[in-house]
């Protein structure tokens, strides 16, 4: 029988280490000496089919030779959906995938079917989860036994892995290494966006703005419209800290493709965006729709920093307390600095000491809107008549 001797030999210790078996356990129980077991699980050595009935019987696996290896076994559905952005298919076919798990453990396929897992474990979100660093540990074990294509998806989503756990420079050395090892224009695109945003998280923005812009014109050349979308989104986060108008014109035809692919969590990604612009812009009414259109499912500080200010500017009391009891609870929720939220609150109850006193305190979780925020302060302590805390300030802000 052809099959790869590298992914029958990863099947094999896998489901020894599974079943925290040694290698000198198994080879006692079978028989067969503990060197031969380890050519074989290295992919050195190709078992006559009475060794593998043999092994397969110890490690009470189903043998069935026609399962054992199937040329045409792809995940091929898995990745298009992902650059379809159709997690629909992407929960289908996982879910097709899981019910054949048994079956796919006994096989050559296993280590596909586990980076099918990590894959879209990855994707839902679950990069803190036990589940997923024991999938990392036993894929970068994986090696040969996963073809070149499947190889490249490993490195991608273990740099989509690291970024999430805010570990940007070891994502851009998982996302380089994957750009080497295929051609395929989307997977490239997938690629170039991810490293966008690590170069975007490292205050780079010329250089991300550069990759950005080769993702998005990959999608857009493939027929990838929502991940387009999703790019274009990561332009205007990418303009907004020095040119909010550029980012407001980026947000409004995001919002206009997002309504023509009906792409709803895109829309609300795009009022946010839209939030912050008009935040900056000086157009509080329109800041403040905007960040009502999505703040109930939308809790990222800086929207709800946005959202309280424009309330307070255009004087709507009720409006301002809603954003400063979302900014509360995130901030208990994640254990994070409440420095601009005690300052927003002295600024509702016109709290002179306090709006002193919290001045000079800086909230890396303001994101885009540090410098707007310093402006405000600045121009409070200017009215307050505290022209030598304002000129502190601007100091520091320099610094």
């Amino acid at each position: 029988m052809d099959y790869p001797k590298q992914a029958l030999g990863f099947m094999l210790r896998q489901n020894r280490l599974d079943q925290n078996l040694s290698l000198r356990a198994l080879a006692e129980r079978t028989g067969i000496s503990a060197m031969y077991l380890s050519d074989v699980e290295n992919g050195v050595q190709r078992p006559a089919d009475y060794t593998l009935r043999k092994l397969f019987s110890e490690l009470a696996l189903p043998y069935d030779p026609a399962l054992l290896w199937q040329p045409e076994f792809t995940l091929h559905p898995l990745t298009q959906a992902i650059l379809d952005y159709r997690m629909d298919r992407r929960d289908a076919f996982f879910d097709d995938l899981w019910q054949r798990r048994e079956a796919l453990k006994a096989s050559c396929h296993y280590a596909q079917f586990l980076l099918a897992e990590w894959i879209v474990r990855i994707s839902r979100g679950e990069n803190r989860e036990a589940r997923v660093y024991q999938l990392r540990d036993i894929l970068e074990a994986a090696g040969s036994a996963l073809r070149n294509q499947d190889q490249q998806w490993y490195r991608l989503y273990r740099g989509i892995h690291h970024k999430a756990l805010d570990e940007i420079e070891a994502a851009q050395s998982w996302l380089a290494g994957a750009e080497t090892l295929g051609q395929d224009e989307g997977t490239q695109a997938l690629i170039h966006y991810h490293e966008a945003d690590c170069l975007m998280r490292l205050h780079r923005p010329q250089s991300a703005l550069l990759i950005n812009q080769q993702a998005l014109d990959q999608f857009s050349r493939n027929g990838y419209f929502v991940r387009a979308i999703h790019t274009r989104i990561h332009q205007a986060d990418l303009f907004l800290n020095d040119e909010p108008a550029t980012a407001q014109t980026l947000a409004r035809r995001v919002r206009q493709e997002a309504e023509r692919f009906q792409c709803p969590e895109v829309l609300l990604m795009a009022e946010e965006r839209l939030a912050l612009a008009a935040f900056l812009l000086d157009q509080p009414e329109a800041a403040l729709a905007h960040a009502q259109a999505c703040a109930a499912v939308i809790h990222r500080m800086p929207l709800l920093i946005a959202g309280a200010l424009s309330a307070w500017l255009c004087h709507r009391q009720e409006d301002c307390r809603f954003f400063l009891n979302r900014m509360e609870a995130e901030i208990q929720r994640k254990h994070q600095s409440d420095a601009t939220l005690r300052w927003i609150e002295a600024l509702v109850r016109q709290d002179e000491k306090q709006l002193a006193e919290l001045s000079l305190q800086s909230d890396p979780l303001a994101g885009p809107l540090q410098k707007k925020l310093v402006q405000l302060r600045f121009q409070t302590l200017v009215r307050l008549g505290k022209t030598e805390l304002a000129c502190r300030l601007i100091e520091q802000a320099e610094l």
